[in-house]
């Protein structure tokens, strides 16, 4: 995330990364964070939502007719994915479909491991990348998929409008012209489980810095939907946050991020312990580079950790070292966040 009135930063992404080209989403994308080109239509076979306000479309922009699965939700004594029924289900490989949602066209990625069966529920884990940024960066930065798919996730890698989200006091377009981004994230879920298998009890969140704060937003918003969120680099944007249930929250933040503060992050997961009714004290393990803390027994079940990088900046704890750029601050792969994210992911599923 970075402050939508920072113009300086904007000329050193254009500078250094290369930014612009076309997102796809129908916003303006001049501000795109990261050397993105327009999306090229991946092998596609879109359904309509069920929603009067969201029809999905082919990438030609055409209709196209789907089915819900007739059941997807995993034993909840075993934990082990169950049958289910869907009419032309996607192959493995990555998806560009399109949903229009809120009057205007919303892009996403939709990636199936290798292996998957199409006839049993996977958990799905949305994605969503920075501002100025896109989905196939955050593909690129995160690396999520070589550490998802062994786990059988279905990755979904959904583009804001004028490459930002709407987190609540920030950021960019998405939260000037006040875009349902909540709205819009339910919807593609919705679109999702017509196309692939999902679990709708394993269903969570990630994204980094302006998708981080929407990860937060969504446990705020979204706590029926979402079984539990890992932001990385992001910090509560949401006012008067008051989920529906304790939310389970991991977050990732380097000491040395000078686009969203540490401190921030630490506020946001003080929240959080109190919003979840966990224990005061944290568990602290230590590791070199840094260390994550744990607070619980919480209400519900819940967990809320931090890892904290010292020294990190503005980048994803063992993800693309090529991508944290120098003005980001320091890269660190003393963590594998997307390591640490998928265990807790794997102890956390909706009641």
């Amino acid at each position: 995330m970075v402050n939508p009135g920072s113009r300086s930063l904007r000329v050193i992404c254009l500078a250094v990364l290369g930014c612009g080209g076309s997102s796809g989403d129908g916003g303006d994308t001049s501000d795109a964070e990261g050397s993105s080109g327009a999306a090229t239509a991946t092998s596609t076979g879109t359904t309509a939502s069920d929603a009067s306000d969201t029809t999905a479309l082919a990438t030609d922009g055409t209709s196209s007719g789907g089915s819900s699965p007739t059941t997807g939700e995993a034993d909840s004594e075993t934990g082990s994915p169950m049958p289910c029924t869907i009419d032309d289900a996607l192959p493995a490989g990555d998806h560009e479909r399109m949903l229009e949602h809120g009057g205007q066209m919303r892009r996403y990625i939709v990636h199936v491991p290798d292996g998957h069966d199409p006839t049993l529920s996977a958990p799905l884990l949305v994605n969503m990348h920075g501002l100025l940024s896109s989905p196939e960066q955050q593909i690129q930065w995160s690396e999520m998929n070589a550490a998802a798919d062994p786990r059988g996730f279905v990755g979904v890698y959904p583009a804001g409008i004028a490459n930002s989200w709407n987190a609540g006091s920030c950021c960019g377009d998405a939260q000037a012209d006040g875009i349902d981004d909540v709205g819009f994230l339910r919807a593609m879920i919705e679109d999702v489980s017509t196309a692939v298998c999902i679990d709708p009890r394993r269903i969570y969140a990630t994204g980094m810095s302006n998708g981080g704060h929407m990860s937060y937003r969504l446990a705020c918003e979204a706590a029926d939907l979402f079984a539990a969120v890992a932001p990385v680099a992001g910090a509560m944007r949401a006012a008067d946050c008051a989920p529906s249930r304790p939310v389970p929250v991991f977050a990732f933040h380097g000491v040395q991020d000078l686009i969203v503060p540490y401190a921030d992050d630490v506020a946001s997961i003080d929240d959080w312990v109190e919003l979840d009714g966990c224990e005061p004290m944290p568990v602290q393990e230590d590791f070199p580079g840094g260390n994550c803390r744990t607070w619980k027994p919480c209400d519900g079940g819940a967990t809320v950790g931090l890892c904290t990088l010292d020294p990190m900046g503005h980048c994803w704890p063992g993800g693309a070292e090529a991508l944290c750029f120098g003005f980001l601050g320091a890269y660190s792969d003393a963590l594998d966040a997307n390591a640490a994210m998928l265990d807790f992911f794997a102890e956390h599923s909706l009641p």
